[in-house]
């Protein structure tokens, strides 16, 4: 072979391998993008949705008022984790609580702050720990889907009060 077409070659070579190099980094970018937006649209399905706080029916009646049982829906194929309550006041004070999936009989937090998984749902139970009734409380949950909390407030004279105290009719 002359010097001449092995310079040539050595050129066309060095050209097809720059050419690939280029077409293989912009293969990587385009999987790394679909792998991104396949991410993103799976996440978006991971949803805590909290249901409505009612005080629980408990053997000891007195004993309901002091805990709110709220229930939790997850709308992921993945399993949850509820790892922070936090309860606040009318004025935005914090309240003292306990926490857990489980009550016992008399509404007692079983493996109190401990955390709560949710596969498809799952109950929370919340206790003032001073004992006394809960007429207001702001409940922030706080959860792995997010780095924000769910609030939800329970505050049953709002469903039946209007600003003059009178009765309210929704439709």
């Amino acid at each position: 072979m002359s010097a001449e077409t092995l310079q040539v070659t050595t050129m066309l070579a060095t050209s097809l391998a720059a050419l690939a190099a280029i077409l293989a980094g912009l293969c990587a970018f385009l999987s790394y993008k679909l792998t991104r937006n396949i991410q993103a649209e799976l996440k978006s399905d991971e949803r805590i949705i909290l249901g409505v706080p009612i005080h629980p029916e408990l053997k000891k009646l007195k004993h309901g008022q002091c805990v709110l049982m709220c229930a939790l829906f997850n709308k992921s194929k993945r399993k949850a984790y509820i790892h922070s309550v936090e309860a606040f006041d009318r004025q935005g004070a914090v309240l003292d609580v306990t926490w857990a999936g489980e009550i016992d009989q008399i509404g007692i937090p079983q493996k109190p702050s401990q955390l709560v998984g949710v596969v498809d749902s799952a109950s929370l139970y919340v206790r003032a720990t001073d004992g006394k009734e809960v007429e207001y409380m702001e409940l922030q949950v706080w959860h792995s889907f997010s780095d924000k909390p769910c609030v939800m407030i329970y505050d049953p004279s709002s469903d039946w009060l209007n600003n003059n105290g009178q009765q309210e009719h929704k439709s």
